[in-house]
């Protein structure tokens, strides 16, 4: 076997493609059920009129089919980044859709059912900047994992700057995710 055949099953970071395979289809269960849930939880929100629906239903669907070409792409070809960032894109928006819908059921429409309410709309709040970078670097790096030219460093990171000053701005905002919910539930009070 040469070292060029025995790299070929070698995805980044030097994990073996059964580890890949196994890592991507992992990806791929987490971020399914958590948008069945989030599906379940807005099915809840709905029973209880008046209450904001954080309603991404087609949101999910996409989701599923982003997550599923990035675990067949990831599985396939683990040394190209495009399909480890559809995986990560995937979960990174069902977690945004699961801890939005469990924060909007645990404290406006059944209040204190579920535990730790309030914590989940504090991660809601800063999963955005993480979506939308992602995305960004899908767009970069697609189709082939790399860069079209070493012109394009700056948007990498432009885009990185984006992540810590979007996460740190939203995680640390003073009562902003709990002011957002205040604000749903007067308007549909």
């Amino acid at each position: 076997m040469t070292e060029e055949t025995r790299e070929q099953g070698r995805g980044i970071g030097g994990i073996s493609r059964r580890t890949a395979a196994w890592l991507a289809w992992s990806l791929w269960v987490l971020s399914v059920g958590l948008a069945a849930l989030s599906l379940i939880l807005l099915a809840l929100i709905r029973s209880h009129p008046n209450v904001h629906i954080f309603d991404w239903w087609i949101g999910n669907s996409a989701v599923v089919i982003d997550v599923t070409v990035g675990a067949i792409v990831a599985s396939r070809r683990p040394e190209n980044p495009v399909g480890w960032l559809l995986c990560l894109s995937g979960v990174a928006v069902s977690t945004s859709r699961f801890t939005s819908q469990y924060a909007i059921y645990a404290l406006l429409a059944q209040p204190g059912a579920l535990p730790a309410g309030e914590a989940l709309a504090w991660v809601a709040a800063w999963l955005l900047p993480i979506m939308i970078s992602l995305q960004v670097f899908y767009f970069l790096l697609f189709p082939t994992g790399r860069s079209p030219s070493r012109r394009w460093r700056w948007l990498v990171w432009l885009t990185v700057a984006f992540i810590f000053v979007g996460v740190i701005s939203s995680a640390f905002a003073p009562g902003g995710t709990l002011a957002h919910l205040a604000r749903y539930e007067a308007r549909s009070g």
